[in-house]
This record gives structure tokens, sequence and C-alpha cells, in this order.
């Protein structure tokens, strides 16, 4: 992304990855209401911060379930003529929990569901739709949505099935090994 872009983070077990491994280069150009894990603001904050800065690139990143709290305010977005983009990473769970609830030993109970297409979601509303089906077409797809006037949703299927080995067990280990 360009140095300027603003992404606008909403929260979800993907938070992690992006915190660690995402470089921004200016202030204010990452938006996250950290602290309160509060859901669903993904969306909003992008929108926000198209209208205060309608030159500059503007993506939110949304985990499935926070993207559906607000998700209607697509229609505002394409009627308010916004450009932004907006990478659902689908799970069709609440990963985040999941990951907490196996951190503590729980069952993984109730945290499973379906989701709409979002590509015909997203066109419902007069946005453009579009699915990544591979790791390799993210990058040209981000490109081609920033771009491109107008509101575009990228559904990209994630799978999250090493994040409980990975931050679970190997970083437990790590630490006891101090």
């Amino acid at each position: 992304l360009r140095t300027e872009a603003i992404v606008a983070l909403d929260n979800g077990i993907y938070k992690i990855w992006f915190a660690r491994n995402y470089k921004a280069h200016k202030p204010n150009t990452v938006l996250l209401d950290n602290a309160l894990a509060t859901m669903g603001a993904g969306l909003p904050s992008a929108m926000a911060a198209h209208l205060v800065h309608p030159d500059r690139p503007v993506i939110s990143v949304c985990g499935d379930g926070g993207f559906m709290m607000n998700s209607q305010e697509l229609e505002t977005a394409v009627r308010l003529g916004m450009h932004i983009t907006v990478v659902i990473l689908r799970d069709d769970g609440y990963g985040m929990i999941r990951w907490k609830q196996a951190n503590m030993g729980f069952t993984d109970f109730g945290l499973d569901y379906g989701n709409p297409d979002f590509v015909k979601y997203a066109e419902a509303y007069g946005a453009n739709g579009h699915r990544v089906e591979s790791a390799e077409g993210l990058l040209p797809l981000l490109e081609h949505c920033i771009k491109t006037s107008g509101v575009h949703v990228i559904d990209c299927p994630v799978d999250y099935s090493e994040n409980d080995r990975i931050l679970n067990s190997e970083l437990r280990e790590r630490a006891l090994a101090v």
C-alpha cells in the first residue's frame, strides 16, 4: 500500500498477525480501537476515513463476524459515492473467541455460522463484489480495487487452523523455557 493509505481494522483473530506484520509509514494510517475489542467498527471507520481524506486509498479489513454487524452501511458508502475497499477475512466463525477459548482449555461451542455469498451481497447494495481464489490472487485484486473507483468488497477465505498451534502451544512452550 502507498504510505498515505489508510487501513481501518475491525477486531478479529487476524488482528494479531496484522499488528505484527503490517508497517504503518505515517501516523493515523492504521485505525483500530484495540482496547475495547469492538466488533463491527471496520467498515464505519473506513467510511469516516474516506470522508476526511477522500484523496487517499482507504481499506477496511474485517472478519466475517465483524463485517456482518454493520454490513448494511455498504448502502451508505455506495449512495455517497465513496471509494473504499473492504477485505472480508472469512472463516465462517468467531476465530478470536475460538482461539481464546482453546487457550483456556474450553470446548469449542457455538462459534460456527453460515455467511451469505459476499459477492452477491455486495452487488445487492450496488457495490463491486470480488472473491479471492488463491493467496497469489489477493495482491493483484487489491491493487485493482484501489485503482478502480467505487465500493469494493473482497471475500477472502482464510484457514486459522494453525493459530492454536502457533499462538497457544508454541508461544506457551517458549514462555516456559525462559
